[in-house]
């Protein structure tokens, strides 16, 4: 794994943590204060991840959480028989974050975002979720960095 790919595995496995607490936050009608705090995801220094890995984490928790609502209209737009509210928290936090990665055009390469989402549902989601993911990001990854003007 080259230093590039490492810092941004780091980045996005930090991503999903943040995102996936945001959801509870969202849940309890809370919205999350640290959110544009400069030293946000310093709060906790178990948390620590490298500086590029920092900076990569919040460019992508930032576009998730200014684009959640068309982003997840997206979702669902192109999740076949799947509610949002249905999916699980890591699977949807997931996709959120891997559609923000396709929606960049100078993000990584189709595939490469599809086999890191693939890894992080082995980590964090359940026995089905990197089946159910790859299926999904795989149906919409064709078109939709062609397709960004949907969102």
């Amino acid at each position: 794994m080259t230093q590039s790919s490492s810092f941004r595995r780091a980045g996005r496995e930090y991503a999903l943590r943040v995102l996936f607490g945001f959801d509870f936050l969202r849940e309890a009608g809370e919205e999350s204060p640290f959110l544009f705090s400069p030293n946000w995801w310093k709060e906790d220094d178990r948390l620590f991840i490298a500086k590029e890995s920092e900076l990569f984490a919040r460019q992508l928790i930032l576009a998730a959480c200014k684009d959640r609502s068309r982003i997840d209209q997206f979702i669902q737009k192109h999740s076949q028989h799947w509610r949002l509210d249905r999916m699980s928290p890591v699977e949807r936090n997931i996709l959120r974050l891997s559609i923000c990665e396709l929606l960049d055009e100078k993000g990584a390469p189709i595939k490469v975002i599809i086999n890191e989402a693939v890894e992080l549902a082995k980590c964090y989601g359940d026995v089905e979720s990197p089946r159910f993911l790859n299926g999904v990001l795989d149906s919409l990854a064709a078109n939709i960095r062609r397709a960004s003007d949907e969102l």
